[in-house]
């Protein structure tokens, strides 16, 4: 299906990385990237390369198969070595798409966990794509095709047009927490306190309603008081 795009879009600039082609070690969840910064990770192998790619393209297509209704091995790999942009976020210029493949059920399970992810990276997420493969006739590959190409057309569509997505409840509640433990953290975690000591309301300037500011301070502050009670 991803070739399809290829096909389809002969003009764009688009390429695919296979991450079994890739150099990707197995994070030790030493939290070295999350309280010291990436550059710090004692494993060195293709995380930046990757990395690069994707700082570099307008929209990132994250694809990939279902294993026992969720993604596979390889890829929540390669998420685990960025989760430490979940804590810092940057993509908020880049557009991101999500693509899974199954045979029964679970796409939906594989791509709503990319996107409250891959999502926290700051991505604008355009659209979710969910590819049943479970006969591979030539109807079934016309209809996925078709479905791939559409929702194609709406990540181009949307980066043509270059406006960033309104912040989500979700992603305001996330960044209140995560600001407050970065000042909570600040000895240990020093790379996520300099990053979120002179934001406030959220990562970048938006205009944000006051009662849906104020409600996801609360929610956030909520959700503080559990983590402090258990420490």
């Amino acid at each position: 299906m991803l070739n399809s795009i290829k096909e389809e879009f002969p003009d764009i600039d688009y390429e695919i990385l296979m991450l079994k082609d890739m150099n990707l070690k197995d994070c030790y969840g030493c939290y070295a990237c999350i309280n010291r910064g990436p550059e710090y990770c004692p494993l060195k192998d293709d995380r930046d390369v990757i990395l690069k790619k994707m700082e570099d393209a307008d929209g990132v297509v994250f694809a990939t198969p279902t294993n026992t209704r969720h993604i596979t091995a390889l890829m929540k790999k390669f998420m685990d070595k960025l989760g430490y942009i979940a804590h810092r976020p940057y993509f908020f210029d880049k557009y991101a798409m999500f693509v899974s493949t199954c045979k029964g059920f679970g796409a939906d399970l594989a791509n709503e966990y990319m996107s409250s992810n891959i999502g926290q990276y700051g991505f604008n997420v355009v659209s979710s794509l969910e590819l049943y493969i479970s006969t591979k006739s030539e109807a079934e590959t016309k209809y996925n095709k078709e479905q791939t190409v559409q929702a194609f057309e709406k990540l181009i569509s949307a980066i043509q047009k270059g406006e960033r997505f309104k912040p989500k409840f979700g992603y305001l509640v996330y960044f209140h927490i995560m600001k407050a433990i970065s000042e909570l953290n600040k000895k240990e975690g020093i790379a996520d306190y300099e990053y979120y000591k002179d934001k406030t309301d959220y990562y970048y300037d938006v205009k944000i309603p006051f009662y849906k500011k104020r409600f996801a301070k609360w929610v956030a502050g909520r959700e503080i008081k559990k983590f402090v009670a258990n420490k």
